[in-house]
């Protein structure tokens, strides 16, 4: 019994990095369940037995993502650094968008949500929520900002921004740098938490 959970465990494993990997080379759309046999070396008939249409094949890839995306960003920020904020944000920004199979695998998946997608686009929203209140927790520890609306607004800014930079980076990443990006970023969350007094 142990030896047919680890079989079933191995070719589903087997089956998601060889869709990974297809959907992040060629989009969702034109990637078929016979090039995903193919390339994970099963025939289609075993492909059936574990996902009984693209989408299902799908969902798992989404919730697949978003974990590894989420462990990035957890592994990116330590408990406990002495690094100033600008390398700290650096490095999250890198972690998340250097990888370029991730991070145009996130694309694709974005794209098939806006497409008409529902069920996808239901998943990636909930996946996006938690990102969202994610981000606003690690801005408030390490930016000191408190107040839940501008936490919460700042969840959304700044997943936007890292949307948008990695579509930069995806085009050219010859001439993007991380440190001036993550510098900027800081210094705007440094104003928000620190606001001019207004004179009277």
């Amino acid at each position: 019994m142990l030896d047919s959970y680890a079989k079933k465990t191995s070719t589903r494993e087997k089956i998601l990095a060889a869709t990974r990997h297809l959907m992040s080379e060629k989009g969702v759309q034109a990637t078929t369940l016979a090039d995903i046999s193919q390339a994970a070396g099963i025939s289609q008939g075993t492909l059936f037995y574990y996902y009984k249409s693209k989408d299902d094949l799908i969902y798992d890839i989404v919730e697949q993502h978003f974990s590894q995306l989420t462990d990035s960003i957890i592994a990116s920020i330590p408990r406990r650094s002495s690094s100033g904020k600008v390398t700290l944000l650096r490095g999250t920004l890198e972690k998340l968008i250097k990888d370029q199979d991730t991070s145009r695998m996130n694309m694709y998946l974005l794209q098939e949500a806006m497409a008409g997608n529902s069920e996808i686009k239901d998943r990636f929203m909930v996946k996006y929520q938690t990102w969202r209140e994610m981000i606003a927790r690690q801005v408030s520890c390490l930016f000191a900002i408190n107040d839940p609306e501008d936490l919460a607004g700042l969840g959304a800014v700044i997943l936007a921004i890292i949307d948008g930079l990695t579509i930069q980076y995806l085009l050219d990443n010859q001439s993007f740098d991380f440190k001036k990006a993550a510098g900027i970023m800081s210094g705007m969350l440094e104003n928000i938490s620190s606001p001019a007094k207004e004179t009277p």
